[in-house]
Formats: C-alpha cells, sequence, structure tokens
C-alpha cells in the first residue's frame, strides 16, 4: 500500500517570511467583523475573496474585502514566536510528534514559573484532551508548527508560565509507520532499542491513530567503566569489620595485647572450621578491612516498557467536533545497588569467639547477587473532548481520568537469622571466619513501597468577543477546571507497616481579558502602532488549602510590524502537589553522596517520600521581552525575554549537605559517632525564599534552497521531492541571579557563585544552544550544540570546595529518505523508507569535577557524570 498524504498548503514556506506576517493581522481583523479600507502591497498579495458592485456607469468601483483566518489558526490569531513549515521538520529527521517537541524544546521552554515547565499543547488551535492524543502522530502528518507566548496560554485558560505550541495537520493523510531504533555507547554497554508500529488517518476533523511502542534498556554496570563506588562509610566488607555493640572496646585482653583500646578490628580470615585468637584479631586492631565490587552497582538501570495508545476524534454534530483517547503504559526496571550484605551478633561463648563479650560482625557477600531495588509502574489515560462554535464564540469541554500505580522494593540488606540462630545455639556447620556458603545469605530485607493515584478532571473553555472598541474588539476567555484525585501510599522498613492517603479537590476559575488600546490600521492612536492590555486572574479552591489566588496583566507593543514588546507581572499561590505530600517513604541504600561538611563522598542511606507538612508557595514575576523580524533578513526572528521571579516558601529536595543546608534542616543528615555521614533525608521541604533573574534569546533562521517563491508554496519538483530547506536556531539563557534563603535570619545561598541545593552543584551561569540543519533531495544533516558555563560549590574548607568546569557537546545525526533520491522515486520499496545514524556527544565530552586540592572525589568521576558518554543509533522507518 503507498501512504497518501497532502495537505494544505502552510501559511508560510518558512519560519517567519516577512510578507506573510501581516496575512495573520488581517485573518484576525477580518474575523472579528472589522472593514479595512485600504490594503497594502502585502495583503494584496494573499488572495482574498473580492467582491465587485457596479452602481451605474460613472461610479467609482467599491472593492470589498473578506478574508478568513488560517487553517488551525489559534484564538485572537497572534503573531507567533516561531512558525515551522512542513519542509523544515522533514530535516529534523524526526519520527513522531514526541520526538518534534524534544528536537524544538529550546524553543518552547518558558523562563516564567517554575523552570521547565512544558509547553501548553493545541491542535489546530484546539485544545485536547491530554499530550497523550497528539504523541503519536507521524511527521508526515503536520502541516505547520506554531510557537506562541505565555500569553496565548492565558486566552485557552491556563496560566501565564508555559509557551503554547500549535500543531496544524494535514488535511488528509493515511499511513502505517513502522520503526526500529538501536543504540550503544562507544564505551561499550547501555544497549538501548525501541520498536514502533501505528495507522494514522486524518480526514478533514476525523482522525484515527493506533499506536504500540516496546523499549528495553541493559544494564550499564560500574564496572564497565572502570569507575569504583566510593567504600561504604559503614563496617560492611568482604572480609568483615568487628566491634561492639556499645562502640567501647572489644575486649580488655586484646587491649593489653596491643597496648592501646581496640574499638574496631578487621575480621580474621581462617580455614574452615578454625578457630580465632586473640592474636588472630589484633593483626587488624583499630584497623578495618574495606572492599568495593564495581559489578554489584549500576550506572544505568535495566528497563522495559510497552505503550499503547489510542486516538479517534470525529463530528458529532455538524458544528461540534469530539474526541476520545485511551492509553496504557508499563514499565519495570531493576537497578543494582551494592553487594549484599548482613550483619551476625558472635557471642562470647561460641566456640568460635575468643571474646569476653558480644561482638558484632559486619560482612558484605559477593557469593550472592547484589541488593537490587525494583520499580514497577503502571498508567492508564482516558480523555474525552468537545470543540465547537456557539455564534461568535468558541466553546471547549473536556474530561480526563488518570491511573498511577507504583510499587518499589528496594533490598536493603541479608536476614542472616539461620546464621544467628546456629551461632547462638553453638552450631559449628556456620563458620563466620571463612568463606560463607550461599545457603545461609537466602534471606534478604526488603522495603516495600505501593503508591496509587486516581484523578478526574473536566474543564470548560468559552472565548471569544465582548465589546467593540475603537481599536478593535475586546475579548474574554473563561475557564472553568475541577479536579478530584486520590492519592494512596504504603510503605513497609524494618517490619513496620505505615499508611497514608490524601484526597484533594480542585476547582479553579480563571478569567482572562484582552484589551485592544491603539491600532495605526484602525487609524485609534496612529503614532502608537498596536497596542493591546491584558488582564487575568484565578481563584482555586484547594482542599487543605483553602483558596489560593492568581492576579496577572501587562501589555504588548507594536511599533512597527516587524517589533513586538510584550510586558506581563504576575502575583500568584500555588499548592505543592498531591504526590509530594504523601508519597510512600523508601529507603535506598548505598547511594553515593558527597558531603561538603568533611569534604569527601561517602555511600549513605537515602530516605524519599512525601511531607505532609508543606505550605503553599507565593510567587511574584516580572517579565519583559522583545520580538523582532529583521525586514532585512527574511525568514528569520529574534526574541529576547527577561524574567524576574521572587518566590515565598518553594518546595525544595535538599540531597547534598553543606554547612548552611545542614544548620537549617539538621534533622535530614545522620552522621555516626565519627561523625561520617550515613543518612540523608530527601523528602522535600519549604525553604524561605528563593530569587531568580535572568534573561534569554532565540534566533531563527529558515530559509529554502533556491528560488524562494517556488518553495514557499512547499511546491513538488518533478522528481518528487523538495529543493530543501536549511535552519538555524541559536538559543542562549544568561542567569543574572538565583538565591535561596534557607530560613528567615539565616544568609542567602547564591547558586551562582559558590552555593548549592541540589547534588551536582551550582547552577551554570550562561547556557547556549545550536541547532543547525539542512534536508535536499532526500538527504538531511541535523546538528545540536550544548554549552554552558561551568559552577562551584565551596565547602567548610578549601580542599572540600567542588569545581564543575564547563560542558560542551556536539551531537550529529545523518539521514536518507531513499524514496526522494533522484532516480529512486519509482522505487515502491523505497517510498517513505529512511535511515538515521545519529552519533551524540562526538568527543565523548563530560562535566569534569575536581576539588580544592585538584582531585575527582569518588562518585564525581566523568562517567558517573555521564554513563553513556558518545553513542552511536541506528533507526529504521518506514511508512506504507
Amino acid at each position: 500500500m503507498t501512504s497518501r498524504f497532502h495537505g494544505r498548503p502552510a501559511a508560510a514556506a518558512s519560519r517567519f517570511p516577512l510578507r506573510k506576517l501581516s496575512c495573520y493581522s488581517l485573518g484576525a481583523a477580518l474575523s472579528c467583523g472589522t472593514t479595512l479600507a485600504q490594503t497594502d502591497t502585502s495583503l494584496s498579495q494573499s488572495a482574498p475573496t473580492r467582491s465587485t458592485q457596479t452602481e451605474n456607469p460613472s461610479t467609482t468601483e467599491r472593492i470589498i474585502v473578506t478574508g478568513h483566518k488560517p487553517e488551525g489558526a489559534v484564538i485572537g490569531a497572534p503573531k507567533p514566536l516561531m512558525q515551522i513549515s512542513a519542509d523544515e521538520i522533514r530535516s529534523y529527521g524526526v519520527d513522531t510528534v514526541t520526538d518534534l517537541l524534544t528536537t524544538i524544546s529550546p524553543e518552547t521552554r518558558s523562563g516564567r514559573g517554575a523552570t521547565g515547565n512544558a509547553p501548553v499543547i493545541l491542535l489546530n488551535g484546539k485544545r485536547i484532551s491530554g499530550l497523550q492524543e497528539v504523541n503519536d502522530l507521524p511527521f508526515e502528518a503536520i502541516s505547520r508548527v506554531e510557537i506562541f507566548t505565555e500569553e496565548e496560554a492565558l486566552r485557552y485558560g491556563y496560566a501565564a508560565d508555559q509557551r503554547v505550541v500549535n500543531i496544524i495537520t494535514v488535511k488528509q493523510f493515511r499511513a502505517v509507520r513502522a520503526r526500529a531504533y538501536g543504540e550503544t555507547s562507544t564505551d561499550g554497554g547501555g544497549e538501548n532499542g525501541a520498536l514502533s508500529l501505528s495507522f494514522t488517518r486524518l480526514h478533514d476533523d476525523r482522525r484515527i491513530n493506533l499506536s504500540a511502542r516496546y523499549t528495553a534498556s541493559a544494564w550499564l554496570r560500574d564496572s564497565q567503566r572502570g569507575v569504583v563506588p566510593p567504600a561504604a562509610n559503614s563496617l560492611y566488607s568482604t572480609q568483615g569489620n568487628l566491634t561492639s555493640p556499645d562502640g567501647q572496646s572489644l575486649d580488655p585482653a586484646l587491649d593489653n595485647l596491643a597496648g592501646e583500646s581496640v574499638t574496631t578490628a578487621g575480621s580474621p580470615s581462617l580455614p574452615y572450621g578454625q578457630t580465632a585468637t586473640l592474636n588472630d584479631i589484633l593483626q587488624s586492631a583499630n584497623s578495618l578491612t574495606s572492599s568495593t565490587n564495581a559489578s554489584a552497582y549500576t550506572l544505568q538501570p535495566r528497563k522495559h516498557e510497552l505503550s499503547l495508545n489510542g486516538v479517534y476524534a470525529g463530528h458529532l454534530t455538524k458544528d461540534i467536533t469530539t474526541s476520545l483517547n485511551l492509553s496504557f503504559d508499563h514499565q519495570d526496571q531493576i537497578s543494582l545497588q551494592g553487594p549484599a550484605r548482613g550483619i551476625v551478633t558472635i557471642p562470647s561463648g561460641n566456640a568460635y569467639s575468643p571474646f569476653s563479650q558480644d561482638i558484632l560482625l559486619y560482612r558484605s557477600f559477593s557469593s550472592v547477587r547484589p541488593l537490587q531495588q525494583t520499580g514497577h509502574t503502571e498508567t492508564g489515560h482516558a480523555g474525552l473532548n468537545f470543540n465547537g462554535d456557539l455564534g461568535g464564540w468558541k466553546w471547549n469541554g473536556k474530561g480526563s481520568y488518570d491511573y498511577a500505580r507504583t510499587v518499589t522494593e528496594s533490598q536493603t540488606g541479608l536476614s542472616l537469622m539461620a546464621a544467628q540462630t546456629a551461632l547462638n545455639s553453638g552450631d559449628l556447620s556456620f563458620d563466620p571466619w571463612s568463606t560463607i556458603a550461599p545457603s545461609w545469605l537466602n534471606s534478604r530485607v526488603v522495603n516495600h513501597g505501593q503508591t496509587t493515584s486516581n484523578q478526574g478532571q473536566i474543564s470548560g473553555l468559552l472565548s471569544g468577543p465582548v465589546f467593540s472598541l475603537p481599536a478593535g474588539d475586546a475579548s474574554t476567555s473563561i475557564a472553568a477546571t475541577g479536579t478530584v484525585s486520590q492519592q494512596n501510599a504504603t510503605s513497609s522498613a524494618n517490619g513496620i507497616t505505615s499508611r497514608s492517603s490524601i484526597s484533594r479537590d480542585v476547582g479553579t476559575l480563571r478569567l482572562n481579558g484582552d484589551l485592544p488600546i491603539a491600532n495605526k490600521k484602525q487609524h485609534v492612536l496612529s503614532f502608537l502602532g498596536k497596542l493591546d492590555a491584558n488582564v487575568n486572574g484565578a481563584v482555586s479552591q484547594v482542599s487543605h488549602f483553602g483558596t489560593l489566588g492568581t492576579l496577572g496583566g501587562g501589555v504588548t507593543w507594536s511599533p512597527t510590524g516587524w517589533i513586538q514588546l510584550p510586558f506581563s507581572v504576575l502575583q500568584q499561590t500555588e499548592a505543592p502537589a498531591a504526590s509530594s505530600l504523601v508519597a510512600p517513604t523508601i529507603e535506598t541504600p548505598n547511594v553515593t553522596t558527597y558531603d561538603y561538611v568533611r569534604g569527601e563522598s561517602v555511600q549513605v542511606t537515602t530516605i524519599s517520600g512525601g511531607n505532609r507538612n508543606l505550605r503553599s508557595a507565593d510567587r511574584h514575576e516580572l517579565s519583559l521581552g522583545a520580538i523582532i523580524s529583521p525586514p532585512f533578513l527574511e525568514g528569520s526572528r529574534l526574541h529576547l525575554n527577561y524574567v524576574h521571579d521572587n518566590t515565598h516558601h518553594p518546595v525544595l529536595s535538599l540531597p547534598s549537605p553543606t554547612a548552611a543546608i545542614q544548620d537549617a534542616f539538621p534533622d535530614n543528615y545522620q552522621r555516626n559517632a565519627n561523625d561520617v555521614l550515613e543518612t540523608v533525608d530527601l523528602r522535600p521541604v519549604n525553604v524561605e525564599s528563593e530569587k531568580r533573574t535572568e534573561w534569554n534569546a532565540t534566533f531563527s533562521l529558515s530559509r529554502p534552497f533556491g528560488d524562494d517563491h517556488e518553495t514557499s508554496g512547499h511546491k513538488r519538483h518533478n522528481d518528487g521531492g523538495t529543493k530543501g530547506r536549511y535552519y538555524i536556531v541559536l538559543t542562549q539563557v544568561w542567569r543574572l541571579n538565583d538565591t535561596v534563603r534557607l530560613r528567615a535570619g539565616l544568609p542567602a545561598i547564591d547558586l551562582l557563585n559558590g552555593g548549592t541545593v541540589g547534588g551536582l552543584g551550582g547552577k551554570p551561569k550562561h547556557e547556549v544552544e545550536l541547532q543547525a540543519g539542512a534536508y535536499k533531495n532526500g538527504l538531511g544533516v541535523r546538528l545540536d550544540g550544548k554549552w554552558q558555563s561551568g559552577s562551584s560549590t565551596l565547602g567548610s574548607t578549601s580542599a572540600g570546595s567542588l569545581y564543575f568546569g564547563s560542558l560542551a557537546t556536539l551531537d550529529l545525526s545523518v539521514f536518507v529518505t531513499l524514496g526522494d533520491l533522484p532516480h529512486w522515486q519509482n522505487r515502491n520499496w523505497a517510498k517513505n523508507f529512511r535511515i538515521m545514524l545519529s552519533l551524540d556527544n562526538v568527543s565523548n565530552t563530560r562535566i569534569h569535577v575536581h576539588n580544592g586540592l585538584g582531585v575527582t572525589p569518588a562518585g564525581y568521576q566523568p562517567a558517573f557524570m555521564d554513563p553513556m558518554g558518545r553513542t552511536i543509533g541506528l533507526s529504521l522507518r518506514k511508512t506504507l
């Protein structure tokens, strides 16, 4: 079967051809019922419908211009930050919408709100029930993609801390897609693979998409990278170590032999059945044995995942469209957490013991499988979506149900009850000084954790014009959302089971109003160009937290058609996520952590879970921007954005102790009698405040090869291919200030100058990402370069401080679509058959870390910072 897809030409051939920008403004104005008496040259190129009336031979001809928004236009038809054509999407070498969103993530990153907010996704200018509804659409089904500022999110009932991505599909498309992918590292190990299959059919507003995907990842052990984790801070070793229950002297007679008090000693290694003497112990008095086994730890877990997804969309009535989405995902993963280990008490009267009191023996064992942590996750999603028109207004209603279940089992050691019984009863078959048979090591101590989440949500949106002003129509968006969720958590550790649950009901009403103030085309305050104001607010009723509010506003000024200057302010109160309140308590042993207080790497037991005492956070934000489309460089756009954010009581997790962090949260870090860090509590906490200031910039240029007029409409050549396209996208983030105050009255921690609240040092001041690529006649190439500046974290001493070097990486992908090659268009097997070879991290570069002495501490070797390093991947993709 041959794939069939032919869509309407995109509104523009490049991302931002200047001559087309005014078409968007015209479409927006005409859709609101405005009649323009005059049109400029660029508008006359857009092919509007014209009506001519001749009243009499002497009457001057009148031309009435009417028009429509482009297919899939968003509410208000603002100018996009970026427009990506079908040709450019093809040049990316992506497979589906999921890959496309990952590829353009630097452009969709918002500096507002909590960093890392994913963008709002629209399909043909309309809301969807969830991201699953579009994730598996193949790239051939996309006509163009538009990226908008955070202000557009307000018009769709979302907060103004996410950018908006509008995906416009072709009108007719039908294909079966199959893809196989494999990847490995050039250093060896860590293989990853994926198989996917999908069926997609588009016919106007009717849409069917069925897909299945299976992915697998192999273990990558520490030993495969030649790195050894730091020795555990405890007494465990393969040979074993001895101590008394109270940490005092092992035996007065041993003290006399040693001439000093002996509180610890290495365990002797003796033939089976031989009794130890104090002279055997004397050889390692106050000297602990140690051992490491790099093959007992994993840098990458073994993982298997199966995903199923189905979407059906169509017309419920002539004016109402609907969609139904069902998806399911199952994932299993296993990681290795170090050698199996255990403790036995050797009674004073035992035949093997030379001591006058009971002694504790700590041993680890390489003869049995390492400790493991397993995770099993299942998620399900059902979404129902409706879109329609009501006069001049548009409305949307959607509902969704999400289910998630996660089961975690963490082995923390061996249960040596059988061995202990043998020692207590004088059974000589268990010899603590010799090699211990695996039959004694079958039972393990396991901590269990389970979280179950159920969430239902309904949401409605109504948007449209309210009244007319001289500069245009004032419009509003009204969104109401109701969410009911239930979180249940169960944890079992050391024989103690605890249960917790929380029900959360959230009701939110969000209002947004857009007011045109000046409009040169309407001859209203023409000297200002175009000036629009925005006012928005929201009220949320959150169970256990009461009423929370949001208030914001801003203006967007366009002094000329190629410059846009947005400004916004926001004040918002946010409740912590329900999962942060009731996640099960999980203990994970042998986790490498750097202790900035003592300036050393240690292995600790981490405690993760929820914190019911979390409070809501208050955020105040100011944003200034500039969007410039230089008329002298067609197809280009520059976006500058400045953000200042001040948050009170944000929620953080504090994995690495510095002196400041430990002073503020002393109960989160437990140390032994020698002041060595043993336990780190990762459960989230509220800190006093965080202030950050940054500016970011994105420059994009996308142009076709050859004759711009010929390719601007995505015309096909006689040989079946396009002339091709090249593109460059450059993004940068410059952090001017980022400080965290842990407690009131304590000094602020400067995350850009030696401070940290994370496990990998402070934040880089500067980050740059470059994307470039080209596609022509079936051949494509793509480059992704990233650079970030170095950072540092100052410890209690200069020697204990850590310095993180700058990092520059380059990813390269080359691909060929066989059916687009010259002279291959008539080979049916080659049509829509793509082969891609990718090489990520071409130079195999990793962050270099060293302390004040110039030494890289354990756990910060390059393999720990980036386990995979340089990888090479091969992808085969066929569309039928």
